[in-house]
């Protein structure tokens, strides 16, 4: 393939991922201000219990491998087919024993609808998780697909939460939405595979269950460890703190995380030509640099913006209710950078090179320095030393994850980019600070941020951006 034509190709691949999460997005930052306050502080903070619990017991059922098999697929595309057969057969067996893990945990809850919530959504997830496809669409790079499914799934999941969540009790019809248009999208999905002329070759060979098994495990073990640092902020804090404090902190690292998956949008395109890059020299690099640049150039100004229009943009996305969670967004806006960049390092460099042990490392890193902050801090700070943790969980895994990479790609990412993004920043900072006073409506002042920023990178850093998109061609 000529390299106007790759440009041209994974160009359409960043569109079509891009306008999925735009969609998403947007669907998300509709959704999810609604849903905060039809349920309320206490019954948000409740569901977002119910959701971290039900991440670690899903690991049982799916105890890393998934992740293997894309990763296989990835970088063997067709040839690595024989392995999905076991891999499903392997979720199977785990997924039994998965809803016994469930049943246990949930016996131990005190309230009835906690409880409830636990034995439905955990179990129900665990069948529709088997089915989902999703790792297998962006393995083979079909983004187009995955795009066009993402959408369908995320706006039948809107229209269930619209349609149905009226009140807090209304809270049992979020896991029927979540699971409902999980599992219609993922029927779509297998239809369009098996049409299209993918053909699996379904043989159960337990002699291969040991060579699958070795990888999945270090993975499963990385996507412990990304759980225990992402998710263990809810259970502390509901520990510590009382239902009230856990629906504030759920509430600003959901919109934390909201708009980090702006950002992750170039690594979902650039993981499998990484994967086949992996052993070549410089190409792995290149792309890598291009990823750093995109994430420096977006994460420092959103971040930025975040920690100062929080105190105009979070009760008018969340409402009057969640005025004591401006505080704490300001602590966690830095996760949209951190976060990114976990995922990076950790989540596409090493692990499209298939290098399990050095991406268990990094996420080992990050759950020991999360699991330290989150049961000291709140008891000091409250919800803001919950935050901090939150953030500095994903900063230890994109450092261990940096200082694991080869030295070529850890050269290539040191760009000048970054320099112009802390000066461009800086001037959109002031202009905000001083625009704060006059009251401005807050997509106005959202708007008058990223003018700022924009004007100020194309007075100093336009002939920089040049070279570097000059550099990576």
């Amino acid at each position: 393939m000529s390299f106007s034509k790759s440009w041209l190709r994974y160009g359409g691949f960043a569109l079509s991922v891009t306008t999925a999460r735009v969609v998403g997005t947007l669907l998300t930052a509709t959704t999810f201000p609604f849903l905060v306050r039809r349920l309320g502080v206490d019954i948000y903070g409740l569901w977002s219990y119910v959701l971290a619990v039900c991440a670690f017991t899903g690991l049982v059922a799916n105890p890393g491998l998934s992740t293997y098999a894309a990763q296989q697929v990835a970088a063997r595309r067709e040839a690595a087919f024989e392995t999905i057969s076991d891999v499903l057969v392997l979720r199977f067996l785990a997924g039994v024993l998965a809803v016994g893990v469930v049943l246990l945990v949930a016996s131990f809850e005190i309230r009835p609808d906690v409880r409830f919530l636990l034995k439905f959504y955990g179990i129900t997830s665990l069948l529709t998780g088997g089915l989902s496809l999703d790792y297998l669409l962006s393995s083979l790079e079909l983004f187009h697909v995955q795009s066009l499914i993402s959408i369908m799934q995320q706006s039948l999941y809107a229209i269930g939460i619209f349609a149905m969540i009226r009140s807090p009790k209304d809270v049992v019809w979020v896991p029927v939405s979540i699971l409902g248009s999980s599992f219609l999208t993922s029927m779509i999905g297998w239809t369009f595979l098996l049409r299209a002329g993918y053909r699996f070759r379904f043989s159960i060979a337990p002699r291969r269950w040991a060579v699958i098994l070795a990888p999945s495990l270090h993975y499963a073990g990385s996507s412990l460890m990304s759980n225990l640092y992402h998710r263990s902020g809810q259970i502390a804090v509901r520990w510590y703190l009382g239902e009230h404090a856990l629906g504030l902190y759920s509430a600003v690292a959901r919109l934390a995380d909201v708009l980090r998956n702006f950002l992750q949008v170039i690594q979902t395109v650039l993981m499998p030509r990484m994967a086949l890059h992996a052993h070549t020299s410089g190409g792995l690099a290149r792309l890598a640099r291009i990823a750093v640049s995109v994430l420096i150039f977006f994460g420092i100004p959103l971040a930025v913006g975040g920690i100062v229009t929080a105190p105009v943009v979070v009760p008018w996305l969340l409402g009057t209710q969640f005025q004591q969670a401006v505080h704490a967004f300001q602590w966690v806006a830095l996760y949209v950078i951190t976060a990114p960049a976990a995922s990076l390092f950790a989540g596409t460099i090493l692990y499209a090179m298939g290098r399990h042990r050095a991406y268990f490392v990094s996420t080992l890193a990050g759950a020991v320095t999360a699991l330290c902050l989150y049961f000291t801090l709140p008891l000091f700070f409250g919800v803001a030393g919950a935050c901090v943790a939150f953030v500095a969980g994903e900063f230890a895994v994109a450092l261990c994850a940096y200082l694991l990479c080869p030295p070529d790609v850890r050269a290539a990412v040191r760009t000048p980019v970054l320099g112009v993004a802390i000066a461009a920043s800086l001037v959109m900072w002031a202009g905000l600070w001083i625009a704060l006073p006059r009251h401005l409506p807050p997509p106005v002042l959202v708007g008058l941020g990223c003018c700022i920023y924009v004007i100020t990178w194309a007075g100093i850093g336009l002939n920089l951006l040049k070279r570097e998109i000059e550099g990576s061609a």
